[in-house]
């Protein structure tokens, strides 16, 4: 499995109560069946050899998941693909609308940490990729600080986005996301 464990993280809830959620590698009963993707059928197509679906908790309640894959496999992983990722559909638009936030970035600073430490490329070099629908650019390039790559592989009737981080932007996301959020805590679940 593709993991680097579970961790304790802080949140803040409905813009102001700061508190502790969980990030950690998902089971299949955590999977929604009434959010926009389908996360039932990606967890059956998820080859756990080579990627892995975490979860955001907070109290009993999955909040957010991540699906990445590291690549190439078999072989020597040298990036990590953000392959599908989802807050849950009461937590997304505005920031003062969201019951919690940070979500999306807790759940790519977990596959940041992921390929930091099993992916092997140059400081320059493409270690995590992602590919994003027309809505969700700005997030990625403004507020998660995703560099840009432009007009992406399309699949019918939707077209994508390119971003990528290398290592260096990669550890730097994750500092500033520590520092801003404080820094996550290991745990045994």
């Amino acid at each position: 499995m593709t993991s680097i464990g579970s961790y304790q993280v802080k949140v803040q809830i409905q813009s102001t109560a700061e508190e502790i959620a969980c990030l950690s590698p998902a089971r299949e009963n955590d999977m929604p069946n009434d959010w926009s993707c389908n996360w039932l059928n990606f967890w059956k197509d998820t080859s756990f050899d080579c990627q892995n679906i975490v979860k955001l908790v907070y109290g009993t309640k999955v909040w957010g998941l991540v699906q990445y894959g590291l690549y190439p496999h078999p072989g020597y992983p040298s990036f990590l693909e953000i392959e599908h990722i989802e807050a849950h559909p009461t937590s997304r638009g505005d920031v003062a609308e969201r019951l919690i936030e940070p979500i999306g970035k807790w759940l790519i600073w977990y596959a940041t940490k992921v390929s930091l430490e099993f992916c092997q490329t140059q400081v320059d070099e493409s270690l995590v990729i992602l590919e994003a629908v027309d809505t969700s650019v700005s997030y990625y390039r403004d507020k998660v600080q995703m560099e840009y790559l432009g007009f992406a592989r399309s699949t019918p009737k939707e077209d994508l986005y390119g971003f990528r981080f290398s290592r260096t932007a990669a550890a730097e996301f994750c500092h500033l996301h520590e520092s801003q959020w404080g820094e996550a805590k290991l745990y045994e679940q």
